[in-house]
């Protein structure tokens, strides 16, 4: 039974007096009651990210912007994206770490990316993505990993492959498709090696998420064909049939199956099955998330026409949301609110009618079309308010992807300028994930640091209970009346926070985030005057004795 929090300060004072007490921990000296404490005002909750690649979008890269730079240079490029991303009020950065076979870390499992040095397999000097994971921690950022499984070369990247690569090491999974060549789907041992790569990049970083999109089997491909026909030449235009006979004959046809293309997406199927479980396995709280082509089928909802990504590419992105196999999916959403078919808010709304167990559904928008003018001036930052809009007064929580992080930085930043001073005014916490919880953790423990001055005292904070966290949120009053926060990433050190003089009695507040972004209750700390006596309180829970 819950008592009033005065009461139950009251009481605990014959219990206090009885025990031994930890030195330097402290509380309100006076009886300052629950009542009288700032409570900080609510974050809001909202995925807002951006995808970070290095493929040319027309201009450069997002990073590294070109391959060949410096290690320095690329640290400076990544640190400069960075501290942009959390001036803009973004809470997350989705960055490509696997783009065709090829890899932005050292991994056994795959070769050097050339988009780093210049040149396939070449050690860059540095791991880009513990170098990638440590900067968008220290600034509040999650950082996901976005890998693509299947697609084993880009056309416009030339030079031979590394001997490493898994078109030398494994010649008998590939399939030229156009030109570009792929691993195909269809072969178990393949599958499993897409799988192992994702699970070793979760088991040896500290990344919030890994993602893929929707290159599964290859969009489809036509060719011309000329035919001299009485002495006329005549084009012919026909698709490109995908190249599986092989695997279609051993593990299709020879295994029961009738039907090549219902074959090919139960492959698709039990790859995102398998790399789901794969992560879960290895560690339960890193998010799973998936971009699919935004029309599942033409028809779904009514009205709805254009390409057929469960017939073209064999994505039943519909099945693995209803069945639990991603955190959160990002369907493409790359058409305006007023567009043909008022596909954005139509295909938004479908979506969610597909979600029985509450995942999350974010549209990734094509923020690209508004910096390069094809769009409205206000297009993007309508469709965020639309989201948020049209998720009010429901259990969904709002969230989004930019397509992609260089739109926003270009032209001098001026896009995420504008979205920074119209949609994002307010900071906003990445949501929870209650399917992932195990509890919330207790509020933090907050102890005075030995040796503190007469500038302002500094408290240490360390979790309230073995339940692992993930981030520190501290919540500042100024003496304007502002409130600010920061987030800070948890590890094996405690955190010190320095209170300064003149800091409003309670206005400092820390609380514990999760690994599955649910919060603790309120901790608040207060130095007060060096000849004052300090004192901390949380919210739920046991207080501590006034430190002398």
């Amino acid at each position: 039974m819950r008592y009033p929090r005065f009461a139950a300060f009251l009481a605990l004072f014959p219990v206090l007096s009885a025990r031994t007490v930890p030195p330097n921990r402290c509380i309100d000296p006076i009886g300052l009651g629950h009542a009288t404490l700032l409570r900080p005002p609510p974050i809001a909750r909202e995925f807002r990210a951006a995808w970070i690649s290095p493929i040319n979008d027309g201009t450069h890269g997002d990073w590294p912007s070109m391959p060949g730079l410096s290690v320095d240079a690329q640290k400076a490029e990544l640190q400069t994206l960075l501290d942009q991303a959390k001036a803009i009020g973004l809470n997350a950065v989705i960055l490509h770490v696997r783009l065709a076979g090829d890899a932005l870390y050292p991994t056994p499992y795959a070769p050097w990316s050339p988009y780093l040095t210049g040149t396939a397999g070449r050690d860059p000097g540095y791991d880009p993505l513990a170098y990638a994971v440590q900067e968008a921690h220290a600034r509040g950022l999650q950082l996901h990993a976005w890998f693509n499984p299947f697609r084993a070369t880009l056309s416009h990247f030339g030079g031979r492959a590394s001997p490493e690569h898994v078109t030398r090491t494994h010649p008998g999974w590939i399939r030229r498709y156009g030109k570009q060549q792929w691993i195909d789907p269809g072969e178990p041992a393949a599958r499993a090696l897409v799988v192992a790569t994702i699970a070793d990049v979760v088991r040896r970083y500290d990344v919030d998420g890994v993602h893929i999109d929707d290159y599964f089997y290859p969009y489809r491909e036509s060719e011309t064909i000329k035919h001299r026909v009485h002495h006329h030449t005549v084009k012919i235009t026909h698709d490109i049939v995908f190249p599986d006979d092989q695997t279609w004959e051993r593990y299709g046809i020879r295994q029961g199956w009738t039907n090549r293309d219902d074959w090919r997406r139960h492959n698709i199927d039990t790859f995102v099955q398998e790399m789901y479980g794969a992560v879960k396995a290895t560690k339960p709280w890193v998010l799973v998330g998936v971009s699919p082509f935004g029309i599942w089928r033409p028809g779904f909802p009514g009205g709805i026409t254009g390409l057929d990504s469960y017939n073209e590419i064999y994505a039943d992105s519909r099945s693995w949301l209803q069945k639990g196999w991603l955190d959160y999916l990002a369907p493409q959403l790359y058409w305006p609110l007023d567009g043909w078919e008022h596909r954005f808010v139509n295909l938004d709304g479908w979506w969610r009618l597909q979600n029985p167990l509450g995942r999350y559904v974010w549209p990734g928008l094509e923020t690209a079309m508004e910096r390069t003018g094809t769009w409205p001036a206000t297009e993007i930052a309508d469709q965020i308010t639309r989201i948020r809009l049209l998720r009010a007064g429901t259990a969904d929580i709002p969230g989004h992807v930019h397509f992609r992080m260089g739109s926003l930085t270009a032209d001098g930043g001026l896009l995420g300028d504008e979205l920074r001073h119209a949609v994002y005014t307010e900071p906003a916490l990445v949501p929870a994930f209650p399917w992932l919880a195990h509890g919330a953790p207790s509020a933090p423990r907050v102890d005075v640091q030995a040796g503190d001055s007469l500038a302002g005292r500094r408290f240490l904070v360390t979790p309230g209970d073995t339940v692992s966290v993930a981030w520190w949120l501290v919540q500042r009053k100024a003496a304007t009346g502002t409130w600010t926060m920061s987030l800070t990433r948890q590890t094996t050190a405690p955190l010190s926070i320095a209170v300064a003089p003149g800091t409003p009695r309670g206005g400092l507040t820390v609380r514990a985030i999760g690994r599955a972004g649910e919060e603790s209750e309120i901790a608040w700390v207060d130095g007060g005057p060096p000849e004052q006596t300090p004192w901390f309180w949380a919210d739920a829970g046991e207080p501590s004795m006034p430190c002398r």
